[in-house]
């Protein structure tokens, strides 16, 4: 179960904020994707990376990385 802490998102509301935070990082304005994954404990979930634009493959997943710990820490994924 999820930590009562944190904030229940739907799949897309989610994508949304992970998608406009990796953003604000330097060199990463031109990201165009990112997939979410439910890992194995309900409400958990991963962030990576599918379209990388004209952003630096390093830069980019160093972003994707701190942006996930970041939303991991303040949201859910509702099933």
């Amino acid at each position: 179960m999820a930590k009562p802490a944190t904030i229940g998102l739907s799949y897309g509301a989610l994508r949304k904020e992970c998608l406009d935070a990796v953003r604000q990082w330097p060199g990463c304005e031109t990201i165009g994707g990112i997939q979410i994954v439910r890992d194995g404990k309900p409400g958990s979930f991963s962030v990576r990376v599918t379209l990388y634009g004209k952003a630096d493959t390093k830069i980019a997943n160093r972003a994707i990385n701190c942006v996930q710990r970041e939303k991991r820490r303040h949201f859910h994924l509702n099933d």
